[in-house]
């Protein structure tokens, strides 16, 4: 059987900067106001407290998911627009329309514009449908100095649903990494957090290339292909094999290059397309609000 799976592009944020809080509030009301006349949508103005500083975001909601919020914010003498679209590929066909929909047209106005920004996240799946969780296995199989690792096949807290790779010591420690990556079951997530069912089994493994990342690396093809070549993602049809490989793994003190060569993972491995995240990067970069009727919605 050839097993089928697809490359995903998944939450993404990009932040804009500038050089006055008068840019800043300028530069979001002109974003708004292009957005609610392109698409006649409303976008709601929710304003919060985080101890004594009052917090001020714009949010798009479909199908009662946030489909983007945008955030300000100053940080090291700059001011910034952070505009986060946290999920492009839900499995709600309406959701992920609307989402990507504006997504191309935020990015359309921002390089027609020339707005200075960079991405701040950028999440890369490997989804694949029809299969058990317990039939993958994933790892880094490129360690990096001074993060910690979950052992292979070791349980953990959402034992059968979720296996996360990078061992952090509390949610802080998450959120400021590089990069971290997991496997979970989707269609039990969508269903807990959205009470939505996507219909069929779909396990997803995913990359999360964060903040600190993109400020390190920028936005370079050919590091995201090295960063993601650092993982191992298995699959496998017999369970006994998987258990083997687990084994195996777990009984070398310090794996190396060379030993991960011997033990004949190529047989179950699975690779992202990188010709379809070069294209989405690339439409990312050059998209125009003069290109809006091309078919990039469709990437």
């Amino acid at each position: 059987m050839i097993l089928f799976y697809t490359t995903k592009i998944d939450t993404i944020a990009i932040q804009i900067y500038c050089d006055t809080d008068s840019i800043q509030r300028d530069t979001v009301e002109g974003l708004i106001e292009f957005l609610q006349i392109y698409f006649n949508s409303y976008i709601a103005t929710e304003r919060y407290s985080v101890g004594a500083v009052d917090k001020v975001e714009h949010k798009l909601y479909c199908n009662n998911r946030t489909v983007f919020t945008i955030q300000t914010g100053f940080s090291h003498g700059v001011f910034y627009i952070k505009i986060i679209f946290a999920g492009l590929s839900t499995y709600d066909p309406i959701v992920d329309q609307t989402s990507i929909k504006h997504l191309w047209v935020v990015m359309g106005y921002i390089n027609t514009f020339k707005l200075p920004y960079n991405l701040a996240e950028l999440d890369i799946a490997i989804d694949i449908p029809h299969v058990d969780f317990n039939q993958l296995l994933a790892f880094c199989s490129s360690h990096t100095a001074g993060t910690q690792y979950h052992a292979l096949g070791e349980a953990q807290l959402y034992d059968g649903e979720t296996y996360y790779i990078e061992m952090f010591a509390n949610e802080y420690g998450m959120y400021i990494a590089i990069k971290r990556a997991y496997v979970y079951d989707k269609r039990i997530k969508e269903f807990r957090e959205h009470n939505y069912d996507i219909g069929y089994e779909v396990q997803r493994f995913e990359v999360k290339l964060q903040s600190k990342y993109f400020n390190r690396y920028g936005l370079d093809i050919n590091h995201i292909q090295e960063t993601l070549n650092k993982y191992h993602l298995l699959y496998f049809d017999s369970p006994v094999d998987k258990q083997y490989i687990i084994d195996r793994y777990n009984s070398y003190a310090k794996v190396t290059q060379r030993e991960i060569g011997r033990m004949g993972l190529e047989q179950y491995r699975l690779y992202p397309d990188m010709e379809y995240i070069n294209t989405f990067l690339y439409h990312l970069q050059t998209i125009t609000l003069d290109d809006l009727n091309s078919p990039y919605a469709a990437v």
